[in-house]
């Protein structure tokens, strides 16, 4: 589609939400073309956009639905909908479309009271498994946006979207930026791309579509960058159209960007979070450190509390729903670094979260709290902090794979065990524990991270018989088609 087409469907398109009333509506479609017009037009038309991801879960979905208060669907719905009392409060047929997706009229329940300004509300993946919602305005997607493009203007002219439309980082890097500076984006759905869900991969599909497209710029996190590396060392054509990888969503091993460095990969750590409007500091060519994410982009300002806190300045949210904010230094959460010149790196997170190499951030508490439901006199360490996936330690029970698998059931993919290490007596591990019983998560998850590395499934540590089982990846919810 020419930029001339683009400008008549958004056009064409934002007069159709004008003409249907619409005063928001909630987005959930795998990557198209038509996703970015529906997006685009919103902005537009002044219509807040409410984007859900397809791996949420079920729950995910009712929750964001009911907190958004949107009265519009635009995307694939219909399917969930059957299987859900959602469906009651639909007011007019599925017969509606627009820009080629269907469109639903919704009924909402309770008041719409968004932020002043508010254009668009991005859920996170929920540490805890609630989605919050960030408000943000149109105002500030294109200050980040023309921070972006001025930042990595002249680095690459085509940019390949390969991580979902609906989260932020790739909405703003994969549409606006390219926009802005006239170059070229390719938008394919996951079937074509690889990533299905939010952690599930297929390398070939990947490699397909680096054949096809020969794209110049690449948006990825840690786990998707490891998959590139294996490309890169198999079939090292398929990278050689790359000029500017950017990678975010969870730290990045400076291991990592050496090993791609070394084949001719040219990878630049990000950081930023939807609190911010993405993305904050970005490594570029003129301006790279290893082992750091990067300087501030030109429109915000870094600084450390007094405990090694990342706060942010001028890149900050209208809030959250109901909950503006009023600070004028965001506290981030995340531990940092600053160096003389400048450079950010980033040492963890405050707070006690795991955040996986694909960058969704979960709880452990959460998982925990959730199995008790399942396995009541078992309780789960979990641990997972930058691994593909999530490890549950427990002690050997009667059915315990089988109760983890409907445990699996109800989570998002992302939240789900797929690696259980089952023990004698872990509570015998006196490193594992405080004196109260409660677990010193830092040494679990160092000690876990080896025991996963050992060659077999069954071997002895600390005097305890150690299992290892994986369990299979339960799908949660359909996949649904992108609309043609």
């Amino acid at each position: 589609m020419t930029y001339s087409e683009l400008i008549s469907q958004i056009e064409h398109v934002a007069k159709q939400l004008k003409a249907q009333d619409i005063k928001a509506l909630a987005l959930r479609a795998e990557n198209s073309i038509h996703w970015a017009v529906v997006d685009l037009a919103a902005m537009s038309a002044d219509v807040v956009v409410v984007p859900i991801p397809t791996f949420f879960s079920d729950a995910q979905v009712l929750h964001t639905l009911e907190q958004s208060c949107v009265d519009a669907l635009v995307g694939d719905w219909q399917t969930w909908l059957t299987a859900h009392t959602e469906q009651n409060k639909i007011t007019s047929p599925s017969s509606l479309s627009i820009a080629h997706l269907p469109l639903l009229r919704r009924q909402s329940v309770g008041q719409k009271a968004y932020l002043a300004g508010t254009g668009k509300i991005t859920f996170t993946s929920g540490s805890t498994g609630q989605p919050k919602g960030v408000c943000l305005s149109y105002e500030h997607l294109g200050n980040v946006a023309q921070s972006l493009a001025l930042t990595v203007q002249g680095h690459a002219q085509s940019h390949f979207v390969l991580l979902p439309l609906s989260t932020l980082l790739e909405n703003i890097t994969g549409l606006y930026v390219p926009l802005l500076l006239g170059v070229t984006s390719s938008i394919l759905p996951a079937e074509q791309t690889g990533l299905l869900g939010s952690n599930q991969f297929d390398p070939h599909r990947f490699a397909s579509a680096l054949a096809t497209i020969k794209p110049e710029s690449l948006v990825l996190t840690p786990a998707l960058l490891l998959a590139l590396i294996q490309i890169a060392k198999q079939q090292p054509n398929l990278t050689k159209s790359l000029s500017f990888i950017a990678v975010g969503g969870a730290r990045v091993s400076e291991q990592l960007i050496k090993a791609a460095q070394a084949l001719d990969l040219p990878v630049f750590e990000g950081y930023g979070l939807s609190e911010c409007g993405s993305v904050v500091c970005l490594n570029t060519p003129s301006d790279f450190k290893i082992g750091t994410c990067g300087k501030p982009l030109p429109h915000t300002k870094v600084r450390l509390a007094q405990d090694g806190e990342l706060l942010v300045k001028g890149n900050t949210a209208l809030g959250y729903l109901n909950e503006p904010f009023t600070q004028q230094w965001l506290a981030t959460g995340d531990l940092a670094q600053i160096d003389e010149q400048g450079f950010v790196s980033l040492l963890g997170r405050k707070k006690n979260l795991v955040i996986t190499l694909y960058g969704r951030n979960v709880s452990p508490e959460w998982i925990e709290s959730e199995a008790m439901a399942f396995l009541p006199t078992v309780p789960l360490i979990v641990t997972g902090d930058h691994q593909q996936a999530l490890c549950a330690v427990a002690k050997r029970h009667k059915n315990i794979e089988h109760e983890i698998a409907k445990l699996n059931s109800t989570l998002p993919d992302y939240a789900q065990i797929r690696t259980l290490l089952l023990l004698d007596n872990p509570a015998a591990i006196s490193a594992w524990f405080t004196d109260n019983g409660k677990p010193k998560r830092q040494n679990i998850e160092q000690d876990v991270e080896h025991l996963l590395k050992r060659k077999t499934n069954n071997f002895t540590w600390e005097r305890q018989n150690i299992q290892r089982v994986e369990v299979p990846v339960c799908h949660t919810h359909a996949h649904f088609q992108t609309a043609s």
